[in-house]
This record gives C-alpha cells, structure tokens and sequence, in this order.
C-alpha cells in the first residue's frame, strides 16, 4: 500500500552472549527487521529475571533509542513476550500512538496458554496470584518445594504472598521472584491502560481480557487476515478411499495432538489415512511419547514442516483437518487456511476455535481432551461421506490479507491523526 514497514522481534538466544551482543538487524523481503536475542538471565544490571521476563527494562532502554532513530506514527505490537511490556511504556512517554492484537493470553498468564498442569483450563491470577505462583512451583522446583506450597492453604499462601510484598523475608532468595510474580498482573494492566487500541480476533480473547480488568482505551473485533494466494478451494468429495485426516501446527502438549492419536488407536480398525505436519525438533520429549502411543500404526504419518506457500497442496491432500487443543485457542490460523480451501474442521469445543467452526455445519466438535470422542467424530465422517462433502461446501471464506490490512490502516490512520490534534 505504500507505507513504510519496520519490524522489531524477539529471538531465543541459545549461547551465552554479553549484553552488547544481543541487538542486531537484517533484511526480510525488502523489510527491515531488528532482533533482540532475549534469555531468561539478568542483563544491563536487573538480576530479577521474572520481573524482566514483562517489564524489561535492559530492552526498554535500547527500544527508547530505536523510537527516537526511526520515529515511527504508529506501533503495532503483536506480541510483548521477549520483549516486555517496557515496550509500551516508552511509546506511551513518546506520544506515540499503539494498537495491539494479542496472539495468545501472555498479557494475564505468564505461561500465556490458562492451562494449569493438571490440563485443566484457568481464567487467570487470583487473589495476590497465589494461582500462578502454584503453576510456576509445579513447573519448575524440585519435589521438595512442590509438596510444600502444595500442602500449604491458600489463605496461608496469600498471606505470605502479602508480606514478602510488604519487604518481609527480604533475606530469602525466593522473595523478589515471588515479589514480581505477583506484581506482574498490576504492571500488565497499568501498561494496557495507556493502549490506544486492542484489536482481539476472538469473543473469547474479549471476554477474558475484560474478565481479568485489561483495560485500553479502545477495544474491536478484528479476525486474523490471511494470504490466500496459495489456497485453492475445492469440495470434498472423497467416495470410496480411506478418509484422509490431516493435523497442522506446533507438536506440543498444549495442542492435544495425543489426543488424536489416543482416538485413532480406539479406531484400529477403520481405514483412515493420517497425516501430522509439524517440526519434530521443538518439543523432542513429547514427539517421543507420541511415537510411543502410535507404536507400529501404520495409518499415521509424522512428516516434519513445510514452506509456507506450500499450505494450498498439504490442505488439497487431505479429507478433514483436525484441531484438537486443549487449551483456549485464539483461532488457529490453519483453521482459516482450511476453511479457505474448502476443508472442513473436526476440533475442540474450546472458545477461539467454535467461533469459527459451527457444530454439523461446517465441522464437527468435540469435548477438550476426550478421544473418544474424537474418535466417534472421525468415524461418522469416515462412514458418510455426504457430509464431509456437505461441511466442505459450508466452508466460511476467512478474511483475506489484503482486508486485514485495509481494516488496520483504517484503525491507523484515525489514532495519528487524532494525537496529532492532540499536539
């Protein structure tokens, strides 16, 4: 459209680096794009990594000189993990205008999936955040401390939360940890007051925002736009062959992908061709238990990932596209790529995804986390084929890139404007 682009991104730094190391920039489709490469480490004197990990302040110093160089009219933050929230903060004291589009809920949930260990879902911090720092024990101490904050009541916790806030057990190595985690809720929201805008792609993503008091100045819906150029659409209208099931995305837990796998073991007797796309480096130990649930099946492919501007032929190559997170998804963009091809959706009844995919209409739903479940739907798809055929002619055309841009623009043009009335 003729507007000037620059990029600003985090990247998970794997070496030891000194804190000058950890800027450079390069070039991405005639693009320019700085890079922080951010660790969970003290840097530029913070020793408290968990208060960095969302008010960096290390980057927030490098971000105020790159403002100044560049002086941009507007920023559009789309995601602040690796980053920080600092971010807003510097253009809030510039005067710059900002919009953001949360991707996932990092802005209420430091693990940014509400997911608690035991895979049930979570509606954000409680009272001090004794919540959170559970999750946080559970995740990463030894057994010892485990049991201990597990054992301990929750009025007790909340007490002891209040009084290391207070400055007391200042001398214990966990108090500033506990301090900031604690703290993370209210910085978040201070730093989401002085948003102009909050574009959420979801119902869910609202409500959940509101839910936990994030409050900028501006909030619209806006779905995720996507590039159709390599999508074709057509009709599934596969008669007589082995059903073609096909997942897309991260191999994580989080994803429910042995969830599929778990239903397609209770179907050892259908035919149904299975293909799972996604890179098997990421998350080695989980790609592992799911080799082990698959065992010798020899229905089930894991084919690693592919170049984006191949998604039009990996979507043409299957039947059905099965979504089967366990955590609330902000919609999947593979769900729009599907949707764009003409592929209907078996997935979780989870908010984010039965936003878009409409029970018997154009795709089926299921309970989180239930195989069989899963596996009764893939079967009736399996055993009638009219319907897959019915729900692939219901496909819902997604928004496109090039509506996603204008829609922006539009958001854009109005918040420059009106700061500088303001001036």
């Amino acid at each position: 459209m003729g507007h000037e682009v620059r990029i600003f991104t985090s990247y998970p730094a794997q070496e030891e680096i000194k804190d000058e190391q950890r800027f450079d920039s390069y070039i991405y489709e005639d693009i320019e794009v700085e890079r922080f490469k951010h660790s969970h480490v003290p840097m530029g004197g913070q020793s408290n990594v968990v208060e960095a990990e969302y008010n960096c302040r290390y980057f927030a110093q490098y971000f105020e000189a790159y403002l100044r160089r560049v002086k941009p009219d507007i920023v559009h933050f789309f995601h602040l993990a690796r980053l920080s929230a600092s971010a807003v903060e510097v253009c809030d004291r510039f005067g710059i205008p900002t919009v953001l589009t949360p991707t996932d809920f990092w802005l209420i949930c430091p693990i940014c999936q509400l997911r608690l260990p035991d895979n049930s879902l979570c509606t954000g911090p409680n009272l001090m955040g004794q919540n959170c720092l559970r999750h946080i024990v559970e995740n990463t101490q030894p057994d010892e401390i485990k049991r201990k904050i597990s054992n301990t009541p929750s009025w007790l916790l909340v007490a002891a939360i209040f009084t290391i806030r207070m400055g007391c057990f200042a001398n214990k190595w966990y108090a500033q940890y506990v301090r900031a985690l604690s703290e993370r809720p209210r910085y978040l929201r201070a730093q989401m007051k002085k948003i102009d805008c909050i574009f959420h792609p979801t119902k869910i993503m609202e409500r959940i925002l509101k839910r936990n008091n994030i409050k900028p100045k501006m909030i619209k819906r806006l779905p995720f736009g996507i590039n159709t150029n390599y999508i074709q659409r057509s009709v599934r209208d596969n008669k007589s062959n082995p059903i073609r099931v096909g997942y897309i995305g991260g191999l994580a837990e989080h994803k429910g992908i042995h969830i599929l796998i778990k239903a397609l073991n209770i179907l050892k007797n259908e035919s149904i061709e299975t293909k799972i796309y996604g890179r098997l480096e990421d998350f080695p130990y989980y790609v592992d238990q799911l080799h082990e649930l698959t065992g010798d099946d020899k229905r089930v492919e894991f084919l690693g990932s592919f170049p984006n501007e191949e998604i039009g032929t990996v979507l043409n190559g299957i039947d059905v596209l099965v979504v089967p997170s366990i955590w609330y998804e902000n919609t999947p963009l593979v769900i729009y790529s599907a949707q764009a091809a003409g592929c209907p959706i078996i997935a979780s009844d989870v908010g984010g995804i039965s936003e878009v995919v409409k029970d018997s209409v154009n795709g089926l739903l299921f309970p989180v986390g239930d195989p069989q479940a899963l596996a009764l739907a893939l079967k009736t798809l399996s055993h009638d084929r009219d319907l897959l055929k019915q729900m692939s002619e219901c496909a819902i055309e997604p928004l496109s890139a090039e509506g996603y841009a204008s829609a922006l623009l539009k958001t854009y043009t109005d918040l420059v404007s009106y700061k500088r009335e303001l001036k």
